[in-house]
Formats: structure tokens, C-alpha cells, sequence
């Protein structure tokens, strides 16, 4: 078991190794991507990752407070799932309506990669590559499909 200190620390090491780990997509890219905190331009779409004891996880969430405007967003995933299914190695999950560690009300796109965990540090090139791969994929996606979503706005 670890301190809060230590948990603290090693959730921050993660972090920050990652965030080291995903400069040369910004080189080859030629820009700077905050990778962890993916800015989507869209108020209430979010690209998540998140890192626990047992699993990594990666999701499109859209956390819009009115019902109906969240289905508006999600049935544009939905209608474009074949192009951004074909950019993921693995099928994604898809729940119209969950709620996330914060408890809110969400809809949601993701996928789960188990037998990691951020406090073990022989599984984070395992997390890594997980992580890489999905905001990567989503960032491809997202670069060719913004405008769509920004016309929904």
C-alpha cells in the first residue's frame, strides 16, 4: 500500500513520462499537442485517459448537460462510427448514456486495455502504447471531422 504522498508522486511520474514519451507525434505532427488534456475545441466533448491499479482506459466522452443535445453529438458518432472504428485496432464500446467517475450523466466511446497498473512500473510501456494508440487514432479522426461536430454546436 502506498502513502497519499507516494500515490501522488507515481501518479505524476505517469503522467508526466507520458506526456515525454508523446513528444515526437508533436514533432511529426509540427505542433504542440497536450496529449493528456486533448483539447477538443468543442464545449463538452472530451478525450479522457485515465490510468488505475487494474486497467487504462480512453474515451469520447460528451458530458453536455441537456439530453437532447448530448444525442445530437453522439448519434454524429454514431453515424460516422465506421470511419472511426477503422482508425482503432479493436472495436470500441459505445453507451449512449452512463455515468463516469464524477458522476455525471455522460454518453461515451471508448476502450479498455486490462493487466496494467499505474502503480507498476514494468506495465506503463504497456499503458503507453495503449494510451498512444487511442488518442492518436481519435486525434486522426477528430482532424478530419471537427467541422461536422463545430456545425452542431
Amino acid at each position: 500500500m502506498y502513502s497519499k504522498e507516494e500515490t501522488k508522486k507515481l501518479k505524476r511520474d505517469f503522467w508526466t513520462s507520458f506526456g515525454v514519451y508523446m513528444k515526437k507525434h508533436n514533432v511529426r505532427l509540427g505542433k504542440k499537442i497536450n496529449w493528456v488534456n486533448y483539447n477538443t475545441k468543442i464545449k463538452d466533448i472530451y478525450f479522457r485517459l485515465n490510468v488505475t491499479n487494474k486497467k487504462a482506459t480512453f474515451y469520447i466522452e460528451i458530458q453536455h448537460k441537456d439530453l437532447d443535445i448530448r444525442e445530437i453529438y453522439y448519434e454524429q458518432f454514431t453515424e460516422l462510427k465506421k470511419v472511426l472504428e477503422s482508425n482503432f485496432e479493436t472495436p470500441l464500446t459505445w453507451e449512449s448514456l452512463t455515468t463516469n467517475d464524477f458522476d455525471l450523466i455522460v454518453s461515451r466511446i471508448g476502450l479498455e486495455k486490462h493487466q496494467v497498473n499505474i502503480f507498476d512500473k514494468n506495465t506503463w510501456k504497456e499503458a503507453f502504447l495503449f494510451l498512444e494508440n487511442s488518442i492518436v487514432a481519435a486525434h486522426n479522426f477528430w482532424e478530419d471531422f471537427i467541422d461536422i461536430f463545430k456545425q452542431l454546436e
